[in-house]
C-alpha cells in the first residue's frame, strides 16, 4: 500500500516507484549555518573514519544537534511533506581514508510500513562526487516491493553476498543543500572519503503524523521478534549505541512476539530479485549473471554492519 507523505503527487509517485528521490532542500544560507553548526559541535575531527552523531553516548550532544536540524528543515519540511512528523537528526562525518566507508544496509523498521512511512532525508553541506563517499541507493529495494523486517539484531537478507548488491547501487552526486530522500527500507552505502576533505552531512528522519515508533528484537536461538512501542525521540536515547542496539531494549514497552524469518536466497535467486526490483523502479542493471551459483548461507545472529561500526568507532 502507497501511503502519502508528499505535497507533490509526482513527487509521490516518483519516491513510490523508485524508494528516493531528490529535491532542492536547503538554501545557501541553511547550508552556512548548519556548517557553522556542525563546526562548533565538532572541534576536533582527527579521528579516522565514517562517524554518526547517533554514536555519542552524550545525549545533551545528540539533543542540541537534532533540535537544530529539525529547526533549520522546518521550512523545507513544510514545502514538501503532509501528514507529517519529524523524530530528529543527526550530523554524519567522513574524513578522508578507506576506513569511512559504510557497509550497504537497509535503516531498521520503527514504524507498522502496512499503515505508515518512514523517511531518511540525507543533505550533504558539501557538494558530493563519487570522491569524497556519496550515498548510493539500490533503487526499488523498499516496502512494499521487496517485503522484509529490519532490526539490529537481525542479519540483512543479502549477508554474505553483498558485492551483488554494491555492484547495482546508483551514485546520488548532488550539490549542497539537496535532499536525498530514501524510504528507511531502501539498500544503501557510501563507499570510502577518497577525497582530502571532510564530507559533511545529515540525516534527518520523517514519518507519517501520529503512527507510533517500533523497535524489533530478534529472540536468540528462535525464529521470533519481540517488538517494542517506542517515543519518537527514542533513536536519542541509548546510553551506548554501539552495544545497546544489539540487546534486548532497555526502554519501550514489549507488546509481544511475532513469527518471523528472513527471506532466503542464492546468488543467482538474489541476482533475479535485483533485477526485478531494479528494473520495475526503471533502472537498468550494471552486470551480468553472477559467476557463481553458490548459496552463501548467513547465521540468523550475524550481526556484521554493528561488528563494522564498533570497529571503525575504535579507531
Amino acid at each position: 500500500m502507497s501511503v502519502r507523505i508528499f505535497q507533490n503527487p509526482e513527487h509521490q509517485e516518483q519516491f513510490d516507484k523508485q524508494g528516493f528521490l531528490c529535491l532542492p532542500f536547503l538554501s545557501p544560507q541553511e547550508v552556512q549555518k548548519l556548517n557553522a553548526f556542525f563546526d562548533e559541535l565538532h572541534p576536533d575531527l582527527t579521528k579516522n573514519g565514517f562517524f554518526s552523531g547517533s554514536y555519542s553516548s552524550d545525549f545533551e550532544y545528540k539533543k542540541k544537534a537534532s533540535d537544530k536540524i529539525v529547526e533549520v528543515f522546518s521550512r523545507a519540511y513544510e514545502e514538501t511533506f503532509i501528514n507529517y512528523t519529524p523524530f530528529g537528526g543527526a550530523f554524519l562525518y567522513k574524513t578522508p581514508g578507506e576506513q569511512s566507508e559504510l557497509a550497504a544496509h537497509q535503516d531498521w523498521t520503527i514504524v507498522n510500513e502496512e499503515e505508515a512511512i518512514a523517511l531518511n532525508c540525507w543533505v550533504p553541506l558539501c557538494d558530493v562526487d563519487i570522491n569524497n563517499g556519496p550515498i548510493m541507493i539500490l533503487p526499488g529495494s523498499h516496502y512494499p516491493k521487496h517485503t522484509v523486517l529490519r532490526a539490529p539484531t537481525l542479519p540483512f537478507f543479502f549477508s554474505g553476498n553483498d558485492d551483488l548488491i554494491i555492484d547495482e547501487l546508483e551514485a546520488m552526486i548532488v550539490p549542497a543543500g539537496t535532499a536525498v530522500i530514501l524510504n528507511q527500507s531502501v539498500i544503501h552505502y557510501s563507499p570510502a572519503n577518497r577525497s582530502n576533505d571532510v564530507r559533511k552531512a545529515i540525516t534527518a528522519g520523517v514519518k507519517s503524523k501520529g503512527d507510533t515508533m517500533h523497535f524489533h528484537y530478534k529472540v536468540p536461538n528462535e525464529d521470533k521478534l519481540e517488538v517494542f512501542e517506542e517515543e519518537d525521540d527514542f533513536l536519542l536515547r541509548f546510553d551506548n549505541f554501539l552495544e545497546d542496539i544489539g540487546q534486548r531494549p532497555k526502554m519501550g514497552k514489549s507488546i509481544g512476539f511475532i513469527d518471523y524469518s528472513l527471506p532466503s536466497y542464492d546468488r543467482l535467486g538474489l541476482y533475479s530479485k535485483i533485477k526485478e526490483l531494479k528494473t520495475a523502479a526503471g533502472f537498468e542493471m550494471k552486470t551480468n549473471r553472477p559467476d557463481s551459483e553458490q548459496s552463501v548461507q548467513v547465521s540468523s545472529e550475524e550481526k556484521s554492519l554493528i561488528d563494522k561500526l564498533k570497529a571503525w568507532w575504535k579507531n
